[in-house]
């Protein structure tokens, strides 16, 4: 079976993953999705993992935990790898069925991300499912759905825009 091209992967998620970035900056800015109370970001993402990275997965609230040393850049590049990796698989998914990208197919597998912030990392970091013990979890889980959604829109746009490496 033929496995797109890592360089492609790699453009895909980084440049996804910066739309996704900007949706979010947009969208809190306009009000599109609300950003809840609860405050989330990149340093949070590091100082989980780098948690992890010291044998302890989950947290009754990860804003409590003892910050960890390089937890902003260890956040951006979790951030950023995890966008390429679910680029990869994407880009392997469509191939695998013998489709091309669309807009449809990048919003719905954008949506379908969703599923490992709602029920993995949410849990983890003490948010419950779908941040449902965080403070306006209805927001949290929007929020995190809209961002999820420009993932998608992303990886349909810079597929279509990047096809020729493919």
């Amino acid at each position: 079976m033929f496995l797109p091209h890592p360089a492609t992967a790699i453009a895909v998620g980084a440049l996804s993953t910066i739309t996704m970035d900007l949706g979010a900056l947009l969208g809190s800015r306009v009000g599109i999705a609300g950003g809840g109370p609860r405050r989330t970001g990149p340093d949070l993402l590091g100082r989980w993992v780098g948690h992890i990275a010291r044998g302890r997965f989950r947290h009754s609230d990860i804003l409590q935990a003892a910050p960890m040393p390089g937890e902003l850049p260890l956040g951006f590049a979790t951030h950023f790898s995890i966008g390429i990796v679910l680029a990869l698989v994407y880009l392997w998914g469509l191939t695998a069925a013998g489709v091309s990208s669309t807009l449809l197919t990048g919003l719905l597998y954008g949506a379908a991300t969703t599923i490992f912030a709602w029920f993995l990392m949410f849990p983890a970091q003490g948010m419950g499912w779908r941040g449902a013990a965080a403070p306006a979890p209805t927001r949290l889980a929007r929020f995190s759905l809209y961002n999820h959604l420009i993932f998608g829109l992303g990886l349909a746009l810079w597929t279509a825009i990047l096809h020729p490496m493919a």
